[in-house]
């Protein structure tokens, strides 16, 4: 009696515990919810975005940048040139404006009812006169080269 009393004490709940796990691991209907997206640069040359899952489609919803979520980014160095890719979906080519010092990048998007602004420091130092940018499929490329190589710096001479 006293082992059937702590065996219950210890798994007595249990049954109700499977039940709701069997309940969650067989709820394959329309309350399971996916949805993703790959990006890649197509033999053209141009990004391409591609989504999949049962959410529908979220970039083509016509819904600009949210105010509250930055873009996602990636900004490397390549060579002797800083490439920076940011995901823009919803937003115009006239909507973006792009501003670089040496040292960062300024990424400011006005849509109407939304607003993003957001400085992205550099991994190297580049020269901003040598930026170019394309904007195509929600998808901003920067690229920018670098001032000085890493480690060369500038020549001073002696007098």
């Amino acid at each position: 009696m006293i082992v059937d009393d702590i065996w219950n004490d210890l798994f007595g709940g249990m049954d109700g515990f499977e039940k709701r796990i069997r309940d969650m691991m067989s709820d394959k209907g329309p309350g399971v919810r996916t949805y993703g997206y790959t990006m890649y640069r197509g033999p053209d040359g141009i990004p391409h975005v591609r989504e999949y899952g049962n959410c529908g489609s979220m970039l083509q919803s016509g819904d600009a940048l949210p105010s509250a979520r930055r873009p996602f980014h990636d900004i490397v160095v390549e060579g002797d040139s800083v490439k920076a890719v940011f995901e823009v979906p919803g937003t115009s080519k006239e909507d973006i404006d792009l501003r670089c010092t040496g040292h960062t990048l300024t990424v400011d998007i006005k849509t109407p009812g939304k607003e993003f602004v957001q400085e992205y420091p550099l991994p190297r130092e580049v020269d901003p006169d040598s930026a170019t940018a394309e904007y195509n499929n929600g998808i901003l490329e920067v690229s920018l080269s670098v001032k000085n190589k890493e480690g060369e710096g500038v020549r001073i001479p002696l007098n």
